[in-house]
């Protein structure tokens, strides 16, 4: 691997640098870390998308079900054996059935204003006999 003359410049710099001050090992490793933290981004946490999911989802959001959404994303549908197809269908759909879990548990839930009751509530305040409002 060949390194840009300016990163190998500053590179013995920083070297020349760790031996002026003396520097423990452990002491040059945390710049090495830091320093890798400085140059190396972090990729996005978390697994990709995919993105023929995606289209199914979106497919699926519309309106599409049965043979139409299965020959549409589920690659050789025509090719496949009767117990093949029945898996395959069957994984498109826990999977978009557990996408809209997802999105419909993402999605705040109504909150009842002051005046109103929730379902476990009969009577307005803490329901409790010895601090009645």
């Amino acid at each position: 691997m060949v390194l840009p003359h300016a990163i190998a410049a500053l590179i013995d710099l920083l070297g020349q640098a760790a031996d002026r001050e003396a520097l423990s090992d452990d002491a040059r490793q945390d710049v090495v870390s830091a320093v890798r933290r400085a140059i190396v981004h972090r990729r996005k946490a978390g697994r990709k998308s995919d993105e023929r999911l995606d289209r199914a989802y979106a497919d699926f959001r519309t309106g599409t079900r049965g043979l139409e959404l299965y020959r549409k994303h589920i690659p050789n549908f025509r090719r496949l054996s009767l117990w093949r197809r029945r898996v395959e269908q069957d994984r498109l759909l826990k999977a978009l059935n557990k996408r809209a879990e997802r999105e419909k548990k993402r999605q705040a839930p109504p909150t009842n204003s002051a005046g109103e009751l929730s379902l476990r509530q009969s009577v307005p305040g803490n329901c409790r006999l010895d601090n009645s409002p």
